[in-house]
């Protein structure tokens, strides 16, 4: 299967901390799950949450 299932939920990348996520995700039944936040380009700046994950 490709892309989500299910009921849109809808939240803020920063609703949760990358450790969060992996939780989450796994628990909803997906598997090798990696989370982390890349650096923002600006200091101070909010960075961008990469999550990778197998269905």
């Amino acid at each position: 299967m490709d892309g989500f299932a299910g009921k849109a939920l809808y939240t803020y990348r920063y609703s949760y901390m990358p450790r969060r996520w992996v939780g989450i995700l796994e628990r909803h039944g997906f598997r090798d799950v990696e989370a982390r936040v890349i650096d923002a380009p600006e200091p101070g700046h909010i960075g961008t949450l990469l999550v990778r994950a197998h269905g």
